[in-house]
């Protein structure tokens, strides 16, 4: 894996996160971090893998040390996972989560108003 090439996989990996999760940031390393939970944690050390590999591979030497393979594996299974991420489906979700959530304290509120009216005498 050349230099050319490892960063065209950065780039592809830096344009899905953007674009599937919505962080944005200077650096593939600063995308991983605000990123956060929102990767798996194997999928972040890939990630973390390839910001090292960038860094290595500019250097002829240093070149030697990169795991080739792992690179590879560690920018296809990222690019796989960002690739199923549906932006849509996930603000749903989080909506649905939010609206039953408020649902669920006007019935607990409506329920404390008639135990109140009940106790009182009321009705």
């Amino acid at each position: 894996m050349d230099a050319p090439e490892l960063q065209s996989l950065i780039d592809e990996i830096r344009r899905l996160i953007a674009k599937k999760l919505g962080v944005r940031g200077r650096s593939l390393a600063q995308q991983l971090r605000r990123a956060g939970r929102r990767l798996p944690r194997n999928l972040r050390r890939g990630g973390e893998y390839l910001v090292q590999a960038k860094v290595l591979v500019n250097n002829p030497r240093l070149a030697r040390q990169l795991d080739h393979a792992r690179a590879q594996r560690a920018a296809r299974d990222l690019i796989a996972h960002l690739r199923q991420i549906d932006p849509k489906a996930r603000r749903a979700a989080r909506l649905y989560g939010i609206a039953t959530g408020v649902v669920f304290n006007l019935m607990l509120l409506g329920a404390g108003v008639l135990a109140l009216l009940y106790w009182r005498q009321l009705i």
